[in-house]
């Protein structure tokens, strides 16, 4: 998949995580660092659950991060993933595994990339 495609798809899936005003590229950046979380997130529980795409979430996951690096700085974008991720699984913890990745898996089934395979 190309680069470009899969920063457009992380943007996507990171869109209903972002108020509806224009964002900064900082805000921007954060959003899809949700999305990596996300993505991570999906390869680490929903497996267990569904089969998954983990080599196109990954690549996703990546892709975001990269993006979100180029804009933030290493440092700071390291750190805030970080604490994206901790938030991430916390909020998986919370909700329960199972019941999160249905909900992340009925999120993402209208899409054009389908990392849930079914």
């Amino acid at each position: 998949m190309p680069y470009l495609a899969l920063v457009a798809v992380a943007l996507a899936v990171s869109a209903h995580a972002a108020p509806a005003r224009a964002q900064t590229q900082e805000e921007q950046a954060l959003a899809l660092l949700r999305a990596s979380s996300a993505q991570s997130a999906i390869i680490t529980f929903c497996g267990k659950h569904y089969a998954i795409d983990g080599t196109t979430a990954l690549r996703i996951s990546q892709t975001a991060r990269d993006v979100a690096t180029k804009v933030l700085g290493q440092e700071q974008a390291n750190t805030a993933f970080k604490d994206e991720l901790a938030r991430r699984y916390a909020e998986v913890k919370e909700v329960g595994e199972q019941q999160w990745c249905t909900a992340q898996r009925e999120a993402l089934s209208g899409g054009e990339v389908r990392i849930f395979k079914n």
